[in-house]
């Protein structure tokens, strides 16, 4: 998947610098880098849907540790559930 995502990278960023394609596909404030970077963390992110299997529980520990370290304790995912829906 990975090797899928930089083949893809490769394949935005390359024409891009060549122009072979119109430079108004480019959004303003972007390179052709950046928007061939978009392209490969979509397919990465389509291709691999273990990345965000892995990275919503990695984000869930992050922010409950930064919260700890502020005094505020969290127990459990439903505190966090009822939480949202207020």
């Amino acid at each position: 998947v990975v090797v899928v995502a930089l083949t893809t990278w490769l394949g935005w960023f390359i024409p891009g610098k060549a122009g072979f394609y119109p430079k108004h596909w480019i959004p303003k404030g972007m390179d052709a880098f950046e928007l061939a970077l978009q392209f490969a963390i979509s397919v990465l992110v389509v291709a691999c849907p273990c990345a965000l299997g892995l990275a919503t529980p990695t984000a869930v520990m992050v922010a409950s540790g930064i919260g700890a370290s502020q005094g505020v304790l969290i127990k459990g995912g439903d505190a966090l559930e009822k939480a949202h829906k207020d």
